[in-house]
């Protein structure tokens, strides 16, 4: 299990689990629409950690965001602890 730590909050997660559903599980608000990698939504900036991503649209996340550390927290999954910003004031 990985500390995942977002803004002021944190939550843990397995490597096989995806963050947005290892947050939602536990309770911690983060922003997501689709929930598919699709809408861009659940995009963050990862900080510090490691991670892996699955395979999401280029419109929801393009290769210079990618290369500037965010991630769709709906196709991430952690291979260390993370601290992650959030981008987006709204939360569901």
């Amino acid at each position: 299990m990985f500390r995942i730590s977002i803004n002021d909050k944190s939550f843990s997660c397995s490597e096989d689990n995806n963050l947005l559903k290892a947050a939602r599980s536990q309770m911690v608000k983060v922003p997501y629409g689709c929930a598919s990698g699709g809408c861009g939504m659940c995009k963050v900036k990862v900080l510090q950690g490691d991670y892996r991503m699955d395979m999401y649209s280029k419109q929801a996340l393009t290769n210079q965001e990618r290369e500037n550390q965010q991630i769709l927290l709906c196709k991430t999954y952690p291979l260390s602890h993370l601290e992650i910003n959030l981008m987006k004031e709204r939360v569901k």
